[in-house]
C-alpha cells in the first residue's frame, strides 16, 4: 500500500493548497550518470585501496625476508668464530702441557755480548 505524502503549497493569497507526491522515484540521464560516475569511482577507490594494501605487505616480507637471511648469515659466522676460538684454546692447552714435559724454566740467562 502506497502512502501519500502531502505537499503544502502557499498560493498568493494566502490560501493553502494541498498536493502529494508520487511514490516513484524517477531518474533522468543525468542522475544516471552521475550515479554511474560515482559507482565506478567507489570501485575505483576500493580497488587502489587494495592494491597500496597488497604492495605494503608485499614490501614487508621483503624487508623481514631479508632481515632473516642477515641473521642466517651472522648466526652462521659466529658459530664458525666460537669454534675457531674453542680450536685455539685446545691448541694452546695441549702445547702447554707438552712444553711442561720437554722444558724447563730458566733459572738463569746468559747472553753473548
Amino acid at each position: 500500500m502506497a502512502k501519500e505524502v502531502p505537499l503544502v503549497m502557499n498560493g498568493a493569497a494566502g490560501s493553502e493548497r494541498k498536493r502529494t507526491l508520487a511514490p516513484a522515484i524517477k531518474l533522468g540521464p543525468t542522475s544516471l550518470r552521475v550515479l554511474g560516475i560515482a559507482s565506478a569511482a567507489s570501485l575505483l577507490l576500493f580497488y587502489l585501496a587494495q592494491t597500496t594494501q597488497s604492495a605494503t605487505k608485499s614490501y614487508e616480507l621483503q624487508t623481514l625476508g631479508q632481515r632473516q637471511n642477515e641473521l642466517i648469515e651472522e648466526t652462521d659466522r659466529l658459530e664458525l668464530e666460537a669454534q675457531r676460538l674453542q680450536s685455539l684454546g685446545a691448541i694452546q692447552s695441549g702445547m702447554g702441557e707438552s712444553l711442561q714435559k720437554d722444558y724447563e724454566l730458566a733459572k738463569e740467562l746468559k747472553t753473548v755480548e
